[in-house]
């Protein structure tokens, strides 16, 4: 069947636009991706994923630091204790210190402890005595492990994967919210640009049948009442024309802010009259929700959340024990050299340990209701689950149905465009009045909103699901970006 709809789109001498140049849904889309401020903000949103995601990594890398105290002057008086007597007095402190440290820290994530490799070196001045002191430690060797108590090394191990993970789902998620955007942005300009083409072309035709009427009438063919109804109907079109030229203004506007586009005025937006032929499954789409969507890891993140806060609070309420080791060597001396001579063994280990005996029930407290957030935390998650399934089914079943209504709405398009050539040539012959031709141009009108109204929710649809999936299911493949290049 040979598909007529001359009238929708108007690519012809009635164009208001004179465009120069065709914008198409699709390439809105990749400029909106592209330039858009809304995409340079998903970018920038990434990046903060991306460099907390680093920061973190780095973490269980080895560090090198060098730290101290540089011209620590103290002049005070202070308390001095006599060791034989223990007599306490107060004397007269007139002392620089310095201090200088270097050191490689190590966190073992096998073992949750803590290894540190230090070199220390001070010197400590008294000028009331003309006396200077160094202290060295070359070489010490530090090692802290827990043994009972909270780790937070051992819950980020594996949390900050996970918010990495949802960084870069988030990233593309956002990327398909700016499609559905543009959508949306695109057909309400398109319409506006579709109804001032009509009244430009229904105003055209009524002048015509207006001119031709008045002849009519002075040969007395026609009566002055068809005439002015004729006359009424081209002033209500030429009214349109000024409202729909204003609105598809603000709506053009609207579309271009958003792909951060200054310059508009030569291009022409063309409908997506094409329509893929898919016809998606509710249980594929949820399957694959599931596996790309930021949902399934939003949802391990709230239940760690919530046993990592239950960890924490039963850690500080029941026994904590840390073991805590050093070896190495020392010396204290008059001279620089003198403290890096003759070294001494420098080992200390030892464990250290905190549990509460009595606190009033806080801490029992404090734990039963840490347990009863993990309770609710499950709770929501399957409740969370159960709508994010019902979501999927419905916007899925929406979307099977839609694409049967685009094909009905613009068969209804094609019967409203021959019925009103059809009509056009009855009223131009005498056999039609001014109201039913009202009527029939009335018909089409609505039949080309409805038209692209139903293309909209198609397109918006699918959208949708590709946003739920990360997955194209017109190019059959994950939605994916390179990741690498982006943070370049």
């Amino acid at each position: 069947m040979k598909i007529i709809i001359s009238t929708l789109f108007f690519l012809s001498t009635f164009s208001v636009l004179s465009a120069q140049r065709l914008l198409s849904l699709n390439e809105a889309i990749e400029i909106a991706k592209r330039d858009s401020y809304a995409s340079k903000a998903a970018t920038l949103s990434f990046m903060s994923g991306y460099w907390s995601y680093r920061q973190y990594k780095a973490t269980w890398l080895p560090s090198l630091g060098l730290s101290g105290t540089l011209m620590n002057y103290d002049r005070s008086i202070v308390e001095a204790r006599d060791y034989e007597t223990g007599r306490v007095s107060y004397v007269d402190n007139n002392s620089l210190y310095n201090y200088v440290r270097l050191s490689v820290n190590q966190n073992l994530p096998w073992a949750d402890g803590t290894l540190s490799l230090r070199s220390d070196l001070s010197r400590f001045d008294q000028f009331d005595y003309d006396q200077i002191t160094y202290n060295s430690t070359p070489l010490l060797l530090y090692y802290n492990q827990p043994l009972r108590r909270y780790s937070s090394m051992r819950w980020n191990k594996r949390i900050q994967p996970l918010q990495f993970e949802r960084a870069k789902r988030s990233f593309l998620e956002t990327m398909q919210s700016i499609t559905i955007n543009v959508t949306g942005y695109y057909f309400s300009a398109l319409s506006a640009q579709s109804n001032l083409k009509q009244s430009l072309a229904k105003h055209k035709d009524l002048s015509t049948l207006y001119a031709k009427t008045s002849k009519k009438m002075e040969l007395g063919l026609v009566t002055k009442g068809e005439l002015l109804q004729l006359e009424l109907a081209m002033l209500n079109a030429e009214m349109s024309i000024g409202y729909n030229r204003l609105t598809l203004e603000n709506r053009l506007f609207a579309l271009f802010s958003y792909l951060h586009i200054s310059d508009y005025k030569n291009i022409e937006l063309v409908a997506p009259t094409t329509l893929p032929e898919i016809s998606i499954s509710s249980d594929d789409v949820i399957s694959r929700a599931y596996s790309n969507s930021t949902h399934s890891i939003t949802q391990q993140l709230s239940l760690l959340s919530a046993e990592q806060n239950l960890a924490y609070t039963k850690a500080n309420n029941g026994l904590q024990v840390s073991l805590q080791a050093q070896i190495g060597l020392t010396q204290s001396a008059d001279g620089l050299r003198s403290a890096y001579r003759n070294l001494k063994d420098n080992e200390i280990i030892g464990i250290t340990f905190s549990l509460p005996i009595y606190d009033w029930g806080l801490g029992r407290g404090k734990t039963r209701m840490a347990k009863a957030q993990l309770e609710l935390a499950r709770t929501q998650v399957a409740q969370n689950n159960l709508d994010f399934e019902q979501e999927i089914r419905t916007t899925v079943m929406y979307f099977n149905n839609q694409a049967e209504q685009c094909k009905i709405s613009r068969r209804a398009l094609e019967i409203a465009e021959e019925t009103y050539l059809m009509a056009y040539k009855r009223y131009e012959n005498g056999a039609m009045t001014v109201t039913d031709f009202n009527v029939a141009n009335n018909e089409l009108e609505s039949a080309q909103a409805q038209y692209l109204s139903q293309l909209n929710t198609f397109w918006s649809y699918y959208y949708t699901i590709q946003r739920l999936t990360l997955y194209d299911y017109i190019k059959n493949r994950n939605i994916d970006c390179d990741f690498d290049e982006l943070v370049k």
